[in-house]
């Protein structure tokens, strides 16, 4: 910051004013996708959502794909916002795990029109374009991998493979989601309670089971 306060390096008006209209139509766009789904949606669509001209539209984005790819990974930023702020240094791993399922969850709850539609797509045609980008998937697994194996080496959970460990419970939230998304009336809140009481739980509970067998040895 200088004297005034102000960051030197800070955006200039002109290129505010363009992440502004990116975001605006990024937020109609979002609102299309959810209520019409991907091909339901055109551009002319959202143009008019947001309140400008398909030409301008197009200065701002190379076309609906451009759109989409920009709302999932604004929604894929978010989300590890969210689950990063979850985190407090002095919890356990599990309860680690435990903060940033819920963080995750809490931000699909408030944009449950659209995660709905969103897991629908992946689940149907597949979009490439919209899918998390491959490093942010590998690195999210790679750090919930790591808290698993924490949570192994201060005794939390059992002994077992953190990265089968890892594949099961992500795998399990996955195809939950997909099923909450199908079904249409159950909250995805569902998730974290399932992960929490069917195997987080249970892993805890095993462990002291050990331990309490291993106190009487």
């Amino acid at each position: 910051m200088d004297a005034n306060g102000q960051d030197p390096g800070h955006l200039s008006r002109r290129e505010r004013t363009r992440i502004q209209h990116r975001d605006e139509i990024s937020s109609a766009a979002t609102n299309l996708f959810a209520r019409y789904g991907y091909e339901g949606t055109s551009m002319q669509m959202i143009a008019d959502q947001a309140e400008i001209s398909v030409g301008k539209l197009y200065l701002h984005f190379e076309g609906k794909e451009d759109i989409y790819r920009r709302v999932v990974e604004y929604h894929s930023g978010e989300i590890r916002k969210r689950s990063d702020e979850a985190i407090d240094p002095s919890m356990s791993p599990i309860d680690k795990i435990r903060s940033r399922t819920n963080a995750v969850i809490d931000y699909v709850d408030e944009n449950d029109a659209f995660v709905r539609f969103y897991v629908s797509e992946m689940e149907g045609a597949g979009k490439g374009c919209c899918h998390m980008d491959e490093s942010e998937h590998t690195m999210h697994m790679a750090e919930f991998t790591d808290l698993i194996r924490e949570a192994i080496e201060k005794q939390d959970i059992p002994d077992e493979d953190p990265e089968l460990l890892t594949a099961m419970i992500q795998g399990a939230g996955h195809a939950m989601m997909a099923l909450i998304a199908e079904k249409g009336d159950m909250p995805f809140r569902t998730v974290a309670e399932y992960v929490d009481r069917m195997i987080l739980r249970p892993l805890e509970e095993r462990k002291r089971g050990e331990k309490r067998k291993e106190g009487r040895g």
